[in-house]
C-alpha cells in the first residue's frame, strides 16, 4: 500500500510539472518555499523549475529571479533587507550576497530603491526596495518585460520618461541621488536631441540641471506653469538644506536659472508675485516647441517666423525709399555676413542697430516685419512694458536675460534673427542725471546696460519710436541707421488710397490725398470702416460717405462749443 502511495504522489508531481508554468505560478511558489528557507541549497533545488522559467523568461540571474520573486509577493509595500532576513530565515551577512543582484535588478529597471530618512544602517533598513509597475505588469500577465526605452527618443517620448521618474519622486520617494542618477542617463541618452544639447550648453550645475528639468516637467505633463516653493520642495523632499539654498537662490534673483534666461518671476501688471515664477518665452516656444506648451501671457521676447508673416505692399517718400533699399539689401544673408567679416578685419563692430522714427501710423512696425520676411530672418518681439517692472534689480536682469538669448539666437541660427524693440520711447529717453529715487536708478542702470549690450552687439536691433526729441544722446549715437518716416506725399497718399480701395478713380485718391493729411493707418483705418459698411447695408460706399469717414478719422478738428455761463 505504501509503495502504491508513493506511486500516486510522484505520478501527480510529474503531472503538476508538466503543466506550463506562468510568472505568477512560478514567483508564487518561490515566494512559498522561500519563508524560513534560510535561502539554502535545499531551497534552491526545490524551486529549481520556477526559479528557470523566470530567469529565462525575464532574463535574469537565479539571485535575481528569487529576489524579484519575494519582492512581487510583497508587490504593494517598500521592504528593506531586515525584511527580507525575517521572512527568509537568512543571516544578515548571508543575504549581502544578495546586495548587487538587487542593484542589477534596479539598473535594468525591475525594482525601485528608497532610501529611508532614519540613521540606520543604509543596506538593511536605509534602503528600501519595490518592483516597479512595468515589471509587475509583465509578471501578472505572463509577458517578457522590456526595461522602458531610453535611447533614440523623440522629444515626446523623452518628457514621458522624464515624468515616470518625477512622479517616483514625488509619490514613491526615489531616493534624490538615484532620481538624479535616472535623469542624467535619460540625457546623456537622448544627446542628439536639441532639447538635450541645449540644456548642456548652458552648462548648469547640477542641482540647477535638476531644478530646471523638473520646472520643464510640470509644463509639459501637467500644463502648470506657476512654480512656488511647494514646488521645489517636492524635489528636495526630506533634503532641507539643498531645498533652503535653492529657494534662497530663487528669492534673492541669485541663481544661474535667471541668468541664462530660463526661469522669471511670476509679474502681473508691474505687481511681482512673492515667490512665484515660470519658465521663460525662450524655453516655451523655443526649447519646448512641438509639445503643446502654451506661450505665457508674461513672456517678454517671442520669437516670430518670418514664415508667418504675411506679405503686405508698403508705400514710402523717395528719401525713405532709397534708405531702406540700402537696409533691405546689407540685411540680404550673403551680403550680411560678408559685410559682417570685412568689418571684423578692420577692428569695426560686427553688429547693426537701427532706428525708425516718425509720427505713428507711417509705417514704421510694418516696415521691420516686412524687412524680416524678405531677407527671411525670424524676428524676436521685445514687449518693453512687460521687461520694466515694479522690482528693483528686476528689470536689469530682465534685459540682460533678455540679450543673453538673442546671443544664443544669433550663435545658433543660420541665419542672425533681428531683435525688435517695438515702440521704445519708454528706454531710449534721456538718463535722469539727479536720479535719487529707487525707480529713476533702476531706470537708468537698465539703460546703461542697454547701452552696453548695443555697444557689443552682434547681430541686428532695430528700434521704433514716435518722439525723437527726448532721446538720450548716448542711444543716438549707437543707432548706426537712423530713417525717419514722414507722412506720405499726396502723391503717396493717392497710390495708398487707389491700392486700399481699387474702387476709386484717380481724381477721386487725388482729391483725398490732397484734401486729407492721413497717414498709411489712418487711411487704413478708413478703408477697414467702409468695409464694415459695406457689409452692414450691402450697398457699394461713395466718396461722399468716404469723406464722412475721413472727417471722423480727424480729431483735430475746432470744434465749436456753447459756452456755459454768463
Amino acid at each position: 500500500m505504501a509503495q502504491e502511495k508513493t506511486k500516486r504522489v510522484t505520478k501527480r508531481r510529474e503531472v503538476e510539472e508538466q503543466k506550463a508554468l506562468t510568472l505568477l505560478d512560478a514567483v508564487e511558489q518561490i515566494a512559498e518555499q522561500a519563508q524560513n528557507s534560510a535561502l539554502s541549497e535545499a531551497f534552491f533545488k526545490k524551486v529549481a523549475r520556477p526559479i528557470n522559467y523566470i530567469g529565462e523568461r525575464l532574463q535574469i540571474s537565479d539571485k535575481q529571479a528569487v529576489m524579484l520573486a519575494l519582492l512581487t509577493n510583497f508587490y504593494d509595500e517598500w521592504n528593506t533587507l531586515s525584511d527580507l532576513t525575517q521572512y527568509t530565515g537568512c543571516k544578515r551577512l548571508q543575504l549581502l550576497r544578495y546586495a548587487p543582484e538587487l542593484n542589477m535588478l534596479r539598473k535594468n529597471r525591475y525594482i525601485r530603491i528608497r532610501a529611508s530618512n532614519n540613521s540606520a544602517p543604509a543596506l538593511f533598513n536605509g534602503e528600501a526596495y519595490r518592483i516597479t509597475n512595468d515589471a509587475l505588469h509583465a509578471i501578472q500577465y505572463n509577458e517578457p518585460f522590456y526595461p522602458p526605452k531610453y535611447t533614440g527618443l523623440t522629444i515626446r517620448e523623452f518628457f514621458d520618461r522624464l515624468n515616470d521618474l518625477t512622479e517616483q519622486r514625488k509619490k514613491e520617494g526615489l531616493e534624490y541621488s538615484l532620481f538624479v542618477e535616472e535623469v542624467f542617463e535619460l540625457i546623456n541618452a537622448n544627446s542628439t536631441l536639441p532639447f538635450v544639447g541645449e540644456i548642456k550648453s548652458l552648462n548648469l550645475p547640477e542641482e540647477d540641471r535638476i531644478l530646471f528639468l523638473w520646472c520643464c516637467d510640470m509644463l509639459v505633463s501637467e500644463n502648470d506653469g506657476v512654480i512656488i516653493p511647494s514646488d521645489i520642495h517636492a524635489l528636495y523632499d526630506g533634503l532641507h538644506g539643498l531645498s533652503r539654498r535653492q529657494l534662497t537662490a530663487l528669492r534673492e534673483q541669485q541663481s544661474l536659472l535667471f541668468d541664462r534666461g530660463l526661469l522669471q518671476p511670476i509679474n502681473n501688471d508691474g505687481m511681482g508675485q512673492h515667490e512665484a515664477y515660470e519658465l521663460t518665452s525662450y524655453v516655451r516656444c523655443e526649447l519646448l516647441q512641438g509639445l503643446g506648451v502654451k506661450p505665457s501671457k508674461r513672456d517678454d521676447g517671442r520669437l516670430l517666423s518670418c514664415q508667418s508673416i504675411v506679405s503686405k505692399e508698403l508705400f514710402y517718400n523717395p528719401k525713405e525709399e532709397r534708405s531702406l533699399t540700402q537696409l533691405s539689401a546689407l540685411l540680404e544673408p550673403e551680403q550680411f555676413d560678408n559685410i559682417c567679416a570685412r568689418l571684423e578685419e578692420k577692428g569695426l563692430r560686427r553688429g547693426f542697430a537701427c532706428l525708425f522714427y516718425g509720427a505713428p501710423g507711417t509705417g514704421k512696425t510694418e516696415t521691420v516685419l516686412q524687412l524680416a520676411r524678405q531677407t527671411g530672418r525670424d524676428l524676436m518681439q521685445v514687449n518693453v512694458a512687460e521687461i520694466k517692472s515694479m522690482w528693483v534689480g528686476e528689470s536689469e536682469k530682465n534685459i540682460k536675460a533678455l540679450f543673453d538669448r538673442y546671443r544664443r539666437l544669433v550663435k545658433e541660427s543660420e541665419r542672425a534673427p533681428i531683435l525688435f524693440f517695438n515702440e521704445a520711447d519708454a528706454i531710449i529717453n534721456k538718463r535722469n542725471e539727479n536720479a535719487e529715487r529707487a525707480v529713476d536708478k533702476m531706470e537708468n542702470s537698465m539703460q546703461n546696460i542697454i547701452l552696453q549690450e548695443i555697444e557689443n552687439l552682434e547681430g541686428i536691433l532695430i528700434a521704433t519710436t514716435n518722439l525723437t526729441k527726448n532721446m538720450d544722446s548716448a542711444f543716438e549715437r549707437r543707432f548706426l541707421y537712423k530713417i525717419e518716416f514722414e507722412k506720405p506725399s499726396a502723391e503717396a497718399k493717392q497710390t495708398i488710397w487707389r491700392s486700399m480701395l481699387p474702387s476709386l478713380s484717380n481724381d477721386e485718391a487725388l482729391q483725398l490725398a490732397t484734401k486729407y493729411d492721413f497717414t498709411g493707418g489712418q487711411i487704413e483705418n478708413i478703408t477697414r470702416k467702409q468695409a464694415v459698411d459695406e457689409i452692414l447695408t450691402g450697398h457699394s460706399v461713395e466718396l461722399n460717405r468716404l469723406i464722412e469717414f475721413c472727417n471722423e478719422e480727424r480729431l483735430d478738428q475746432p470744434v465749436h462749443r456753447r459756452r456755459i455761463g454768463f
